[in-house]
């Protein structure tokens, strides 16, 4: 028997979503560096000691003040004659407990190469410290020291040069790696405080690795850097050896690098300067000092570029977000999955209480579960956003948990604490994670395309030179061919350095158009200041490749200076994995709880678990399947012994399915509501059920009616009510063709603008035409007909009318159609 259905061209009313979540898996074992504390410039070269009032130094600085710093940086006035004007603002530093050092941008002219106390002349001569005034320039050093030590200010350290591999047309001293080294070697111990060194604008292999030896390590106490000029990696090997590592100087100028002069954006600047931070602290640093602590790129604004003098910044409100909360703490391990989050988590010295900083640049809100190291009842989250300021709301769990859910707003930075109340079972499970739509498990249209895109797994160089994925960018040698529908591309990295700049300038995607043809897309400047542990993603919905996308060739960059080191986890297309766990169960272990929770973790293979419980209760409800070892002894519905299964039971609103490997099911059951029609695709072969009637759908969508239904096939249902489908055999994953006009998926898949969807208008069920994006649910189909034009038109029959109706096409009677949304009687 066959029937023919309509077709309109009309939104789909109701649009499935999935709301923004996000796991951060907190490890206490993993113990990194104190948080000595944060701070800022209370003055420098170009700011004088009055340039900020006792009240503007209780916002930044001291327990109770807004910002929360408790450390202060000092700018050591040229020539002992102008000393004193450090000293009243050292004396209020001490008096509110603070840790304060100095730094010295300039020496006595006579001492200097070039005459003058400027690193560089303007007739370009640059100027070193004589090697005869060394000795001079130690005693000057140390006589600061005593200088506030008399005046009842102990200074907690001293800085041997700021910058001093920075030529600077203004007071300054240029030192080499090897220079800096002996003078520390030579002098370090004549000085009767803390020695910082070599606070260079970047943080520079050359220096470190000169200040790493036997001799000099003993001479000086804290490592200081800049990061104007990058972070390099060398800097680590001192802080394995004792000593601490500072950032003590950094700003970003709002119109540095601009076409124009514009005040504070948010949508620029907002996230910037939490990845400044957040970035020294996953980088070991223990501490991070601003620059001018008063001016309108800092914590408080100085009347300029749209500020209010004396009033704390949307910056000084996302250092508060560390300042506050973690300085005396220590960096523990932190790893995110999902959302568009990233952080850093601190465990407290008494081990109650741990904190994650963590910044959403989505635009969405997103709801982030925290695994913890114990269980909470009670917590805190403070937001800063653009219309939020530190705002506190209270955690209080109604019971014990050691997974507790917040949500985070849209584009802000927020800190979220919790308190212990008891530990968590110990657990010696482990746990890993096997990715389904690895762009490695892809297939190639041709072998002569080589086998480079397999980089999940590798250490990739990406610059003007190297490319991503292949040098393909043109179809000579084939692509790779995409089996599903991928709205996304996604590149997990697990550390990245570079030669200069964290970035990759435009950012260029060649793929294969829904067409067939060769095309590309330039993404502009990829980001990778998160350093370690985050996801590239590359949008491949029509939203970004308007022409579509079935297939990949390869990815360049314009980076000539910055060369990339990018050391990748999986790189893949698709949200949902596997999970497997070894070891003796434990209910509340970590990585139980997170793929029984994940909607994105399809399966979990515990054939390798021991002291399994009877029962698990979290399948119940879900499409998630367990695989035990034949003899484990555990049964159940969705629990896979071997390669049996005694009874599947799947509903199409529990998540989707995607077993990891296929098997045998006495018993298979798929439940769905059907109110009217509805298209679907079975993983198992089924009969229909009483009171459904199913149909096949050939590539003109005309139905042929079937009496039982064959697995990865999408068929037409009708009926009204829950409905199951019962079957029995074999149960696998598949997936149909792109190339298919009709289309289903076990999985959630997007929706695009010109998909089919079946649906009802004005008691008249047929297809119906989206005019916007929106996601098929699992277990369901959509078809793409040939032609999907808006002027495209089918009658009740399935025959097109395009205005003027040939033989072939004009209806035998009288029919309803719908044309832009307008009834017509044809």
């Amino acid at each position: 028997m066959k029937r023919h259905i309509i077709v309109a061209a009309l939104m789909l009313c109701a649009v499935l979503t999935q709301a923004q979540t996000a796991t951060l898996r907190i490890d206490a074992s993993a113990r990194y560096q104190h948080i000595t504390g944060f701070g800022g410039f209370v003055c420098s070269p170009q700011f004088t000691y009055n340039h900020m009032s006792t009240s503007d130094i209780n916002k930044v600085w001291g327990t109770g003040s807004t910002v929360g710093c408790n450390i202060m940086r000092l700018f050591i006035p040229i020539g002992r004659n102008a000393w004193s004007q450090s000293l009243r603002t050292a004396k209020n530093a001490k008096a509110k407990g603070l840790i304060v050092f100095a730094s010295p941008w300039g020496q006595p002219a006579e001492w200097k190469t070039n005459g003058t106390s400027n690193a560089k002349n303007s007739d370009g001569t640059t100027g070193k410290l004589k090697r005869e005034n060394w000795g001079d320039y130690a005693k000057y050093l140390e006589d600061y020291v005593q200088y506030l030590r008399q005046n009842g200010v102990e200074l907690d350290a001293i800085s041997i040069q700021n910058e001093p591999d920075w030529p600077a047309e203004y007071v300054g001293c240029l030192w080499s790696a090897s220079e800096i080294a002996e003078f520390v070697k030579l002098y370090g111990r004549t000085i009767s405080c803390k020695i910082m060194a070599p606070e260079t604008l970047a943080v520079s292999d050359s220096y470190a690795n000169a200040l790493n030896k036997t001799d000099i390590l003993d001479c000086f106490d804290i490592y200081g850097g800049h990061q104007y000029g990058g972070i390099q990696s060398a800097y680590k090997n001192l802080g394995k050896k004792g000593k601490e590592l500072w950032m003590t100087e950094y700003l970003i100028n709002w119109n540095e690098n601009k076409p124009t002069a514009r005040n504070f954006d948010f949508n620029q600047d907002f996230f910037d300067f939490f990845r400044s931070i957040n970035t020294c602290m996953l980088g070991d640093f223990n501490a991070w000092i601003h620059y001018a602590a008063k001016r309108y790129y800092a914590m408080l604004g100085d009347g300029t570029n749209g500020t209010t003098s004396g009033t704390v910044t949307k910056r000084g409100y996302i250092m508060a977000s560390f300042a506050r909360f973690v300085t005396g703490m220590t960096r523990i391990g932190s790893t995110f999955s999902g959302g568009s989050l990233e952080g850093s988590a601190y465990l407290s010295q008494s081990g109650d209480t741990v904190v994650a900083v963590v910044a959403n640049t989505g635009s969405d809100d997103c709801q982030l579960t925290l695994d913890l190291p114990f269980y909470t009842t009670d917590g805190k989250l403070y937001t800063t956003a653009r219309t939020k300021n530190l705002a506190a709301t209270s955690l209080t769990q109604p019971a014990e948990t050691c997974r507790p859910v917040v949500m985070l707003a849209a584009q802000s930075v927020c800190t979220v604490l919790f308190v212990r109340s008891r530990d968590r079972q110990a657990s010696d499970m482990k746990g890993t994670v096997t990715r389904f739509d690895r762009l490695d498990d892809m297939s190639t249209t041709t072998t002569t395309f080589g086998t480079a895109y397999k980089m999940s797994g590798k250490t990739k160089t990406f610059d003007h030179s190297n490319a991503l994925i292949s040098t393909r960018t043109t179809l000579s040698y084939g692509y790779i061919k995409l089996d599903s529908r991928h709205d996304k591309l996604i590149m997990h990295v697990n550390s990245v350095s570079s030669t200069m700049n964290y970035t990759s300038s435009s950012t260029t995607l060649y793929y294969v158009n829904s067409a067939g043809k060769a095309a590309s897309h330039d993404y502009g400047s990829v980001d990778y200041s998160r350093r370690e542990n985050f996801d590239l993603v590359f949008d491949l919905s029509p939203a970004t490749l308007a022409d579509g996308c079935i297939g990949l060739l390869g990815m360049s960059c314009g980076n000539y200076s910055s060369v990339l080191t990018l050391k990748f986890g999986d790189v893949y297309l698709g949200r949902d994995y596997s999970g497997k766990l070894s070891g003796a169960y434990v209910a509340d272990d970590s990585n139980v709880l997170e793929y029984s929770s994940d909607s994105s973790c399809t399966s979990v293979d515990m054939t390798a678990v021991t002291s399994l419980p009877s029962s698990l209760p979290w399948l119940t409800g879900t499409n998630r399947v367990a695989y035990v070892a034949a003899d484990g002894g555990l049964t159940g519905d969705n629990i896979v012994a071997g390669s049996s299964c005694s009874r599947l039971v799947l509903t199409a609103d529990g998540g989707d399915f995607r077993p990891a490997t296929a098997f045998t099911a006495d018993e298979a059951l798929l439940t769905v509501n059907i109110v009217g029609a509805r298209l679907l695709m079975l993983p198992f072969a089924a009969g229909v059920p009483e009171g459904v009637t199913a149909y096949t759908l050939d590539d003109s969508l005309t139905p042929t009616q079937i009496t039982d239904i064959p697995a990865h096939t999408p068929v037409l249902v009708t009926g009204w009510g829950d409905i199951t489908f019962r079957g029995s055999g074999e149960v696998a994953y598949a997936t149909v063709p792109l190339t298919a006009k009709v289309r289903g998926s076990y999985v959630s898949q997007p929706l695009y603008a010109g998909d089919y969807v079946v649906g009802e208008r004005d008691g008249q069920w047929g297809f119906i035409r989206l005019t916007a994006d929106s996601v098929l649910p699992p277990f369901g189909a959509y078809a793409l007909p040939s032609s999907t034009a808006d002027s495209a038109v089918f009658n009740l029959f399935g025959q097109r009318v395009d205005g003027r109706p040939t033989a072939e096409s004009r209806p035998t009677k009288k029919s309803v159609v719908i044309v832009g949304g307008r009834k017509v009687i044809m």
